[in-house]
């Protein structure tokens, strides 16, 4: 009798320990929403305060099994970064870009999630489109961009870029008025606001061109080098990466967040 209640007392550690062991973790995206990765659900065309996106759906599943349990939060961008850079309230960036500067704060997950960078502005500004042969095209023309978003990958041209926005239709209101000429924004995410019906973003009065010596972007998980379990976190990631890899699931849930419903 006294040894079952010992081994009943082991298991019963066992299962407290276990449950002691999960560690919450918060990550976070911009609040001005950047489908395919991340956006507010729309029930009758209105959005919501539910998140949704391959970002939040590919996160929970590479943790799937780990000790992380994820929780997904948008704030404006700016502010995202800033909260995981502290790594108390926020520990992951989703979708973030890798550059030099950031790494001094983050640590990077493998890529997840490749995009297509294109050169977005109004055609009746211009009737006859834009044609981008090289980086001395776009330094004759007025950018501007999102507040917080990098754009290191317009090489000398990301200098000038006006970063004022708020959000995309301020961007667009920036192109009516005429104080830029275009933006940058890769073809997946406006795709992914025209799915969700964005009138700012939809229609034919938005057109694009084509950006040839931009590669395609690499998007990772950013996490913060103060949250103490940093490594543990990359690594737990990667390895989640690697598994749905593997099973061959990246596909089917980016398409999930690319199609209508």
């Amino acid at each position: 009798m006294m040894r079952g209640c010992t081994l009943l007392a082991v298991l019963a550690g066992a299962m407290a320990c276990a449950r002691a062991e999960i560690t919450d973790i918060r990550a976070c995206g911009g609040a001005n929403e950047w489908p395919p990765s991340s956006y507010y659900v729309r029930r009758e065309g209105q959005a919501t305060t539910e998140v949704a996106g391959y970002s939040p759906e590919v996160l929970a599943a590479a943790l799937g099994g780990s000790r992380f349990r994820p929780h997904v939060t948008l704030l404006p961008f700016a502010r995202c970064l800033a909260d995981a850079r502290a790594g108390q309230d926020i520990q992951v960036v989703m979708a973030a870009f890798q550059t030099p500067q950031r790494a001094e704060t983050f640590l990077f997950s493998q890529p997840y999630l490749l995009l297509t960078p294109r050169l977005y502005f109004l055609g009746e500004h211009f009737p006859k489109g834009i044609t981008i042969q090289g980086p001395g095209d776009l330094n004759a023309l007025k950018l501007c961009g999102l507040n917080g978003i990098s754009y290191g990958y317009l090489g000398p041209a990301s200098e000038k870029v006006y970063t004022g926005a708020a959000d995309y239709a301020a961007l667009v209101r920036m192109l009516q008025a005429r104080r830029c000429d275009a933006f940058a924004e890769s073809q997946e995410v406006i795709a992914g606001f025209r799915m969700l019906g964005v009138p700012e973003l939809s229609g034919n009065a938005l057109v694009s061109a084509a950006l040839p010596d931009v590669q395609p972007l690499k998007v990772h998980f950013a996490v913060s080098r103060q949250f103490k379990h940093a490594a543990d976190l990359v690594a737990d990631i990667d390895k989640g990466l690697e598994r749905l890899q593997r099973e061959q699931r990246l596909a089917g849930m980016l398409k999930r967040h690319q199609t209508a419903r």
